[in-house]
């Protein structure tokens, strides 16, 4: 059985590029030379064990977003979470590994604005209310009769 072979450095370990290739493609990276750029990029000279590769990449990934969603968006928490998912619905991938990777470019305007326009509004957080009281009906079929009585009675509601 044939298996695809990726290139590693020899500081990147095939478990390191694993899970940063699936990092990477979480955000929609799928060619093969983008996500070489990105280990690359997250690495850098620098070998690292998974786990320690990933935390840099989510690192990484977090400043980028930052300095391209902007302080209003970037606030708020979760930032990865919302990026990740701004990034993916505009498509943020067709412009290449080279987009996030080139630290003293900035980010493309068209780019940035799709971002901002994807950026998914958080859920407000359940606050604590009081249930109206609710009232038992104990002879649906009389309630029934009630209502249809008191619908033929001006100016009353059918509801009391």
């Amino acid at each position: 059985m044939d298996t695809v072979k990726k290139p590693t450095s020899p500081l990147c370990s095939p478990e390191t590029r694993a899970a940063l290739d699936a990092f990477f493609r979480s955000f929609g990276f799928t060619q093969e030379g983008d996500l070489a750029l990105l280990t690359e990029w997250t690495l850098g000279a620098h070998g690292a064990e998974p786990r320690d590769a990933l935390a840099l990449a989510q690192a990484r990934m977090e400043d980028w977003l930052a300095r391209a969603l902007g302080p209003s968006l970037a606030g708020g928490g979760a930032l990865l979470a919302r990026g990740r998912a701004a990034f993916v619905l505009c498509e943020g991938a067709r412009w290449g590994a080279a987009v996030l990777t080139e630290e003293s470019a900035p980010v493309p305007v068209e780019l940035e604005r799709a971002l901002r326009a994807s950026v998914p509004v958080p859920a407000p957080l359940p606050l604590p209310a009081s249930m109206p009281e609710q009232q038992l009906v104990l002879w649906p079929l009389g309630e029934l009769f009630r209502r249809w009585w008191r619908a033929g009675e001006p100016d009353v509601s059918i509801s009391r």
